[in-house]
């Protein structure tokens, strides 16, 4: 990604150079998904202190509400404080687990190097097993009866996209078959190496649903 626009991000944010640990870009481009006009997901981790804490689903404590900052129809970015970028290591939750395990050319910055202090403190092979299963079960269950009230909300400084809502739930469906291999990644490896490994899947999903072979129908 263009880096020069790291220090615009940060100051919309209100945040400073300094206040700033660890920059991620992860998603779409990351899985070879992306078209052209994709936009960039980012995960800062900070080392404020005003962060909100997370709160997490009654139901099973992965999924949690957050803040996603859509800025300029480019770029989605999500904020989290050091303490509560670990609580989700600790949880072993997938997007966060992934940024530690991206190529270089995806770690915008990276003061602390987190891997070490998930594997040795936090990898879990059975709880792995269940958060996989919890993200297909919440995206099965979700595109089945086409209701994405399901998935915990996030709060968002920007109106959503024009993406529809079957489209929302169609790619959530397919995240749910690639933290699949994530996990598999994650338990025989301790660490994922391929991140494109089941990006062919979309296509073939696209297929079966009778979308036309374009590009325009990469990942937005």
């Amino acid at each position: 990604m263009d880096r020069s626009a790291i220090s615009l991000i940060l100051q919309e944010l209100n945040l400073t150079e300094d206040r700033v640990a660890n920059i991620y870009n992860y998603g779409s481009w990351v899985y070879g998904t992306n078209s052209a006009t994709s936009d960039r997901d980012l995960m800062i981790v900070t080392r404020s202190q005003d962060v909100a804490p997370l709160i997490f689903n009654d139901e099973f404590d992965y999924f949690h509400e957050f803040e996603l900052h859509k800025l300029w129809n480019q770029y989605d970015v999500c904020v989290h404080s050091i303490e509560n970028f670990e609580i989700l290591l600790e949880k072993n939750y997938l997007l966060a687990v992934e940024c530690l395990f991206l190529p270089d050319e995806f770690k915008i910055k990276e003061e602390i190097d987190f891997r070490p202090i998930y594997l040795e403190k936090y990898y879990n092979p059975l709880r792995l097993k269940k958060v996989a299963f919890y993200e297909n079960f919440i995206a099965k269950k979700m595109y089945n009866l086409e209701d994405e009230s399901i998935y915990p909300r996030r709060s968002s400084t920007a109106d959503e996209t024009s993406q529809s809502s079957k489209d929302y739930l169609f790619k959530n469906l397919f995240h749910g078959f690639r933290y699949l291999d994530f996990t598999e990644q994650l338990i025989q490896t301790k660490s994922i190496h391929n991140f494109k490994r089941v990006s062919y899947i979309l296509d073939e999903m696209k297929k079966i649903r009778g979308d036309p072979a374009s590009d325009l129908n990469r990942e937005k």
